[in-house]
């Protein structure tokens, strides 16, 4: 009988254990990419996340300027009396004179308040700035996309590398698919604020609303299959967009779980803010790991999908070896796949 040789004890073997059956099974919630997996690859690529991050924001520079905006620090201050009637008032009583009752309104509507206009060409320049990110969002989105899904490949990321080698290949992709990205968010924002204000007038108002919120509700699940599918497949632009649409229906529990976990984190960066004590914590975190924890929750739960109705067939059809042996649902067909060639693999 063979003797198992001991392993020696040294230093290496003390930091580099040995991966056995447990540490296997342990991976399996990671590999299949359920919810307890979700929590232990945060864990393990959380820095890899807060570089998504840091990329997210310093990429979206010029949406800084529509903070400074709404800021008021671009302001004209000026002190004026609290009632636009105080002008009226001052002279009735330089002709008339003064009463006890006319001093007692002069009191009351005399009172000075600080009066904020924007000044008009700094008000241009900095919308003007602030528009930029138009030309960022899609681009800088792609960049982070690719670092998150090797995230949850579990794949090794080259930080600046990956970023900005997708950048360059899909930039123009991206360029597109980001300024369509952030006026139908900004529209769709803008319909459910209108029928808000209205809806409780008129039924049409109040259809309208509900309508408006269920589209918004639709397009943020499709909006967590934009860039992943751009930086995957070799699609053309509004083929991207209706396979995102499709997989907000066909990945609907996944989506539903990351778009609670995402509200859920900006609800509590909210209430950091609003708290006192903590409001310094709360205006750290979007800095630091609010959009790439945001983005991970929606990529995590879409690229399952997107392996499954895309990436798994692909291969199965030309006959790699490493394929999914799951056949191809009815389902599947529905996904817009041309057989010439628009949906080759890019990276998958």
């Amino acid at each position: 009988m063979e003797l198992k040789r001991k392993k020696k004890f040294n230093l290496y073997n003390i930091l580099n254990p040995e991966f056995d059956k447990k540490d296997a099974k342990k991976d399996e919630d990671v590999n299949s990419l359920n919810f307890v997996g979700f929590f232990k690859l945060v864990g393990r690529r959380f820095s890899t996340i807060l570089s998504a991050n840091i990329f997210f924001v310093l990429g979206n520079f010029p949406a800084f300027f529509l903070l400074v905006i709404f800021s008021g620090l671009i302001n004209d201050h000026s002190i004026v009396p609290q009632s636009l009637s105080f002008s009226n008032l001052y002279g009735a009583m330089q002709f008339a004179g003064s009463s006890p009752l006319s001093a007692v309104l002069q009191g009351v509507s005399g009172s000075p308040v600080t009066e904020n206009e924007y000044n008009p060409i700094l008000l241009g320049i900095f919308i003007g700035l602030a528009c930029l990110v138009f030309l960022t969002f899609g681009v800088v989105n792609c960049g982070c996309a690719h670092l998150l899904r090797s995230v949850v490949r579990q794949e090794p990321v080259f930080l600046m590398q990956d970023f900005f080698g997708t950048v360059k290949k899909n930039w123009k992709q991206g360029l597109f698919l980001g300024i369509f990205d952030l006026l139908f968010f900004a529209l769709i924002l803008y319909d459910i604020w209108v029928f808000y204000l209205n809806y409780p007038y008129s039924i049409f108002y109040s259809i309208g609303f509900f309508l408006s919120l269920g589209i918004f509700v639709l397009y943020l699940f499709a909006r967590m299959y934009f860039y992943m599918l751009t930086i995957t497949f070799d699609l053309k632009l509004h083929k991207i967009i209706k396979n995102a649409f499709i997989f907000a229906f066909l990945g609907f529990k996944r989506n539903i779980l990351a778009l609670i976990g995402q509200v859920a984190l900006i609800v509590l960066v909210v209430m950091l803010i609003m708290t006192g004590a903590l409001m310094a914590l709360g205006a750290v975190l979007p800095l630091v790991i609010l959009f790439g924890l945001g983005l991970f929750m929606g990529y995590y739960a879409s690229y399952k999908v997107i392996k499954k109705y895309m990436i798994d067939p692909y291969y199965d059809e030309h006959g790699n070896p490493l394929s999914s042996s799951e056949e191809k649902s009815e389902e599947q067909t529905e996904v817009d796949e041309e057989e010439d060639g628009d949906s080759e693999l890019k990276e998958a």
